[in-house]
Order: structure tokens, then C-alpha cells, then sequence
């Protein structure tokens, strides 16, 4: 991960990609995967936790896999 963002993000970063990773494997496609990441996000993360992912993202969130991006985009 790029030191160009905080620690913070880097965790976040870092929690997400994990969350999709584990829920990769359980669906039957990287979409059905995505959302059900975003769900997970949208009920277990906090409101500033959101916020700061979504900025990465719209900064470019080179670090995030995929899956961990394209749930980032749902939410």
C-alpha cells in the first residue's frame, strides 16, 4: 500500500480487501460478491469509516482489490 495516505486509510484499505477476499469465495460471482461486501460495510462500519473509504476511492483507490472497489461504489 502506498504511504501516500494515512494510516488510517492504509487499515481500512487493508480491512476491506480482507472482507472481500472471505466473501469472494462464498458467491457465485464477483457482483453477487461486491454487494454483499457493501452490505457488510453499510452495517458493521462506522459512519467516518464509510466516508473515509469513499474519499479514497474517489481519489483514484488504486489499493483496493475489485470486489473491495467496486462495493466501495455501492455504498
Amino acid at each position: 500500500m502506498s504511504s501516500a495516505h494515512s494510516k488510517s486509510v492504509d487499515n481500512l484499505i487493508r480491512m476491506a480487501n480482507d472482507i472481500a477476499e472471505n466473501l469472494r469465495h462464498g458467491a457465485s460471482d464477483d457482483a453477487i460478491a461486491a454487494e454483499q461486501v457493501a452490505n457488510h460495510i453499510r452495517r458493521f462500519w462506522a459512519r467516518a469509516m464509510k466516508l473515509e473509504i469513499k474519499e479514497y476511492l474517489k481519489s483514484g483507490g488504486a489499493d483496493l482489490n475489485k470486489i473491495a472497489s467496486t462495493a466501495i461504489g455501492f455504498i
